[in-house]
């Protein structure tokens, strides 16, 4: 029986027991987690382990069972999923850990209470794949060992824990295996059933893998023209959802190569803002348009730069390393294609900080390589006014003509003649926060408050910029810089907006 058979079950005797809300969590946690929406989960869980804990009081009883009601299982099962969103939805990954370790080594065996409906393990291992699935693969093969595995074969939980060692099988390098495990449950009686939709993603990510994108295609045809015939299917948006972010991969794919027509490719290609919800499809839909980009069918600016960019931090603040690297190569490969140079290298030495922190490097150091290729090969910058006159320039362009990734350029130019401009040091900062750059538009901020620490206003400009980036040991420092600057005067003025700020940060 896969989780969601048990969940609905354990409803439908909560309602016969007269639970309705705790029957509503059961079968909506699951759902609001597939949806990523990590607050409504945290809030339902809190509750529905709340009463279901009043219950067991009110029942006299310590084993937290209350018979005919609920047991053990079922509060193991409610608490779960707040982690378990914020490792699948989410995608965190050494955020997460801690958290993630901590509920494998406290959990209960697969059927001390019963047979467990989830596992703490499986989220741990997920957890593992979303900091560096191709790096931890032996930590991995380990948790999902037979000795650890032993007796979990007939819980509700077994097939999430099934389609975790498929995955290990693609990020090991060999899809052709994965497949061949996924088919033979396609062959069972009970196959289908036993993996559902996520087998079913399973297995079309093991096709992509084996660059059989047009069987891929056809698979998740397949699936939708079932989700068709059941209309009261409640995880149908959520499944569709991830329908249309596999779909539009493997068909801009398949574009680049010349075997779909572009404009085919480009109509399924969800909107940014549904990418920018749900945290795990966002580099599916960074690979779309990246092919897309390629085939001149959507517009590569720098609008799409802070996007990507944007979504490269977010992974490696999510510690979540590989990720970011390989969302800080596209941007590197999409800020080459427009000609940004400064964006270009601050992306590549992004990537390369979080490569140094990843296992298994050598593809992503092959991508790596051609990236710096690229930007050796980018012309350099011509100055468009003297270092002297170039904000005077840049503040006089009309609406239409501002860029501001031109903007950085050529501050970063005059900044060679000028190190030392407050001015010019103010101006990248501001550019920085806009491109979402702030970290990098610190580094010459920072060289210059170190040697003049009785500069309040580049002083500010920095606070400002770290303030943006959220960077509070930043804070720390620069205050500790100032203090050691001997100007108490200047760390006053300072500590002044910082504490404005403070509820930010």
């Amino acid at each position: 029986m896969p989780m969601w058979t048990w969940a609905g079950e354990t409803a439908r005797r909560l309602i016969n027991a007269g639970q309705v809300d705790l029957a509503e969590a059961v079968t909506g946690l699951p759902e609001l987690a597939e949806a990523g929406d990590a607050v409504q989960v945290e809030a339902v869980a809190r509750s529905a382990l709340r009463t279901a804990r009043r219950l067991v009081a009110e029942a006299g009883t310590a084993e937290a069972e209350v018979p005919g009601v609920f047991g053990p299982d079922t509060l193991f099962f409610l608490a779960h999923w707040p982690l378990a969103v914020r490792i699948s939805a989410l995608a965190e990954g050494g955020r997460a850990l801690p958290r993630a370790v901590a509920a494998a080594e406290d959990a209960p065996g697969p059927h001390t209470h019963g047979p467990l409906p989830v596992s703490a393990l499986e989220t741990l291992v997920r957890c593992h794949a979303n900091i560096d699935a191709a790096g931890t693969s032996d930590l991995r093969r380990e948790l999902l060992s037979s000795r650890n595995l032993a007796g979990w074969e007939r819980t509700p939980a077994w097939p999430a824990l099934t389609l975790a060692r498929v995955h290990l099988l693609i990020d090991e390098g060999a899809p052709d295996r994965a497949e061949v495990e996924l088919r033979r449950y396609e062959h069972t009686a009970t196959g289908s059933a036993l993996l559902g939709a996520d087998g079913v993603f399973t297995l079309v990510r093991a096709l992509r893998h084996r660059d059989a994108h047009a069987q891929a295609l056809e698979t998740l045809d397949r699936m939708e023209a079932e989700l068709a015939l059941d209309p009261h299917n409640t995880r149908r948006p959520a499944l569709r959802r991830r329908i249309r972010f596999e779909r539009a991969r493997l068909l801009s794919w398949l574009a680049r190569l010349g075997q779909c027509p572009a404009r085919d490719a480009v109509t399924p290609l969800p909107t940014v803002e549904e990418a920018e919800a749900h945290p795990h499809l966002r580099p599916a839909w960074v690979e779309a348009v990246e092919n897309l980009v390629c085939q001149g069918i959507v517009r590569n600016d720098w609008r799409l730069g802070v996007r990507v960019t944007t979504w490269s931090r977010y992974f490696e603040r999510v510690g979540a390393p590989r990720r970011g690297a390989e969302l800080a190569l596209a941007a590197t490969r999409l800020a080459v294609g427009r000609g940004a140079l400064w964006v270009a290298g601050c992306s590549a030495r992004r990537a390369e900080r979080l490569i140094g922190e990843l296992g298994r490097t050598e593809e992503i150091l092959g991508d790596l390589g051609e990236v710096h290729a690229m930007i050796a090969a980018m012309p350099p910058i011509r100055p468009l006014a003297p270092p002297d006159r170039i904000l005077d320039f840049l503040r006089a362009q009309s609406a239409e003509e501002v860029d501001p990734e031109n903007q950085a350029e050529q501050v970063n130019a005059a900044l060679e003649h000028r190190p030392h401009d407050t001015m010019l040091l103010s101006a990248l900062g501001q550019v920085g926060r806009t491109l979402m750059l702030s970290d990098a538009a610190t580094e010459p901020q920072w060289r210059h408050v170190r040697q003049r620490p009785g500069d309040q206003r580049a002083a500010l400009s920095l606070l400002e910029t770290l303030l943006h980036d959220n960077d509070t040991a930043g804070v720390r420092d620069l205050v500790r810089t100032l203090a050691a600057g001997a100007l108490p005067d200047a760390s006053a003025d300072l500590l002044a907006p910082r504490a404005a700020l403070a509820p930010h940060s």
